[in-house]
């Protein structure tokens, strides 16, 4: 663990960085920024001391996936600090600021405020910028800009859920990664500032829409048809594989229109939009809640709680499914997905024909080895399981199924759609979603392997 911290010192540093903007932004509009302050001092403070007080080693994968568990508790924690001493009315209590904070590094979107058009503008902006941080990964960034990590690197990179290289190198790799997500950013604010939103909302949507985030400064979220347009193309950039994206950029559309998991992520957006306008005879109600949903984004023009039932089911399983693999968006993913239907009909045949015979698993030309067939299946289970935990202890507080499956499944796929009053709920039910949220978000794995490395240290 001590070569963890070391690591973790030098990403506590880099977090740092990010708190100058709401600073600049607070002195903007005339706010106070010691909230920030206090933040950017605690951070860099005690990332130099994580770091020159242990040493960095070569890392493996399970220490990758610990790093990656611990970063985003601590950027969590830490994130937490400005909304308690944020000066806008009530102070926060401990357990709805580290919610919010939660929720914007995890890029849920689930929020305790219930007029946020009341807060700062500074902490809007950092609410949004949390997203922003959280769907690129700050040890994506932190792997773009760090020299002599040598074999660590592959380590750090594999434990974010990415299994394939765009540049030969991890750092080229990782800079490439961070180049796409700042030129679709710029596209983004770009785009909706001509829309018609001021400056500043054009960039706090932005953050919370190409990070599938899904934060707003505004209670009502807009409605007009080219801002939509904008969010809901971000919406998708952002839950598209990275290595897509690549490939877009170096103009390789065929090999993008060949990628299964493409295919499969606008085919199950058609039917998804094909049966809400079923329902709701509405087509920008259609196309924009199955896009937020499918996306794991959470934006939503029109009240979730309000739905018919058969709606909110199809929202359900929208959110569970998720969207690409190596994206912002949570959810099961697509290709995990493929995976497992495609593993039953592979299963049967091994079944039927004789034990001597070589069936091999393909997908899109590609063999797959029976680890990750394992490996997929267990997740799959292991998300079930969780989010039906997650939904039985909801309904020990009081509340429906219904409600009860929707709000573990929009926590457990990072959506942030929402049936209930989060900012009411009782401190239980905060905690439960923001479990759910961090699994969901860190995909479970390093979360266990971190409670794992804890319990044998005692």
């Amino acid at each position: 663990m001590k070569s963890v911290m070391a690591y973790v010192g030098l990403l506590l540093e880099i977090f740092s960085i990010f708190l100058i903007l709401p600073i600049i932004v607070a002195f903007i509009y005339g706010e106070a920024a010691t909230p920030f302050f206090v933040t950017f001092t605690i951070s860099i403070f005690l990332g130099i001391f994580l770091e020159k007080y242990f040493r960095r080693e070569t890392l493996d994968i399970s220490r990758g996936l610990v790093i990656t568990a611990l970063t985003f508790i601590m950027f969590s924690v830490l994130g937490a600090i400005p909304y308690l001493l944020m000066d806008s009315g009530e102070p926060l209590v401990a357990v709805d600021a580290l919610f919010e904070s939660v929720s914007g590094f995890t890029t849920t979107g689930l929020t305790v405020f219930s007029d946020v058009s009341s807060l700062p503008k500074s902490i809007l902006f950092w609410r949004s910028e949390t997203q922003w941080v959280g769907g690129m990964g700050i040890i994506i960034l932190f792997l773009s800009i760090l020299r002599g990590l040598k074999t660590s690197s592959m380590a750090l990179y594999s434990a974010q859920g990415y299994d394939e290289r765009i540049e030969p190198t991890i750092k080229e790799t990782s800079q490439k990664m961070v180049k796409i997500y700042l030129t679709y950013s710029l596209f983004g604010v770009f785009a909706l500032y001509l829309t018609g939103l001021t400056f500043f909302e054009a960039i706090a949507t932005m953050f919370s829409a190409i990070s599938t985030g899904g934060f707003t400064v505004v209670n009502q979220f807009y409605t007009a048809n080219w801002t939509l347009a904008v969010v809901s193309i971000l919406m998708i950039l952002g839950s598209i594989n990275f290595i897509i994206h690549d490939k877009i950029f170096k103009r390789k559309f065929d090999m993008v229109k060949e990628n299964i998991e493409i295919k499969s992520f606008f085919a199950t957006l058609i039917i998804f939009i094909s049966f809400i306008f079923i329902v709701t005879k509405s087509l920008k109600l259609s196309i924009f809640q199955a896009i937020s949903a499918l996306t794991a984004t959470g934006f939503s023009i029109s009240d979730v709680a309000g739905f018919a039932p058969v709606l909110i089911f199809v929202t359900i399983i929208a959110m569970v499914i998720g969207s690409s693999s190596g994206s912002t968006a949570g959810g099961i993913k697509q290709m995990r997905l493929i995976l497992a239907l495609k593993s039953i009909v592979w299963a049967i045949k091994k079944t039927t024909l004789p034990k001597d015979a070589v069936i091999p698993f393909k997908i899109g030309g590609k063999g797959i080895e029976d680890d990750v067939i394992k490996i997929t299946q267990v997740f799959i289970f292991t998300y079930a399981t969780i989010l039906v935990i997650g939904s039985l202890s909801l309904m020990a507080y009081g509340y429906s199924p219904i409600e009860s499956l929707f709000q573990a499944a929009s926590a457990m796929g990072t959506v942030g759609m929402s049936m209930i009053d989060i900012g009411s709920a009782v401190a239980g039910v905060k905690i439960i979603l923001m479990a759910c949220m961090f699994l969901g978000r860190l995909e479970i794995f390093p979360i266990f392997v971190l409670i794992e490395r804890i319990m044998n240290k005692r």
